[in-house]
């Protein structure tokens, strides 16, 4: 009995996989000394060295802050027009800014980076980026606010990337890595 061959000829599916844009978000910057809070999504950005990016995020309104603090406490400069400049008066104020917006300063949680020490052989014994975090981890206790995530310290600088909406922040250091808070 002879064997019988049998060929079949598959010819692959294609399937077609709809995706729509996702729209960036606005990117919003946050210079030295300055504070922002929005109600609506946004991504705020801002670049830290020794300085520190304190973000506030209200989850149940989906609105939030960035605050880029430069020292840890304002009784060297009483009169500063500023309050984002220093740790004590920044959250303060920050928390004072998402309540205007509709947040709520109960719903509260904070996420911090930078406190870098960029400069070791010089100013050392300044030590102001881990002043710095200190300072911010202090106010945060006083304001009876959460902290929930922080990459700080080390001596690279960072730049920071803040979602309003759902308080999820990049933290890409200068010198490789990126953190997820």
């Amino acid at each position: 009995m002879p064997l019988k061959t049998v060929s079949q000829t598959l010819t692959p599916q294609t399937m077609t996989i709809e995706t729509s844009a996702i729209p960036a978000l606005e990117e919003v910057r946050v210079d030295m000394a300055e504070l922002k809070a929005e109600n609506r999504p946004v991504e705020l950005v801002t670049s830290v060295g020794s300085c520190v990016a304190i973000c506030l995020h209200d989850s149940t309104k989906k609105c939030g802050g960035l605050a880029h603090i430069m020292l840890p406490d304002s009784t060297i400069s009483p009169n500063e027009s500023l309050p984002a400049k220093f740790a004590d008066t920044a959250v303060p104020a920050l928390v004072r800014a998402i309540n205007n917006l509709g947040g709520n300063p109960a719903c509260l949680s904070a996420k911090v980076a930078g406190g870098a020490n960029m400069f070791p052989n010089f100013a050392n014994s300044l030590q102001i980026g881990k002043r710095n975090v200190e300072a911010v981890e202090t106010a945060l206790k006083k304001n009876s606010i959460k902290l929930i995530a922080e990459d700080v310290g080390g001596s690279s600088g960072r730049r920071i990337s803040y979602n309003t909406a759902t308080g999820v922040g990049s933290v890409r250091k200068f010198n490789g890595g990126v953190t997820i808070l």
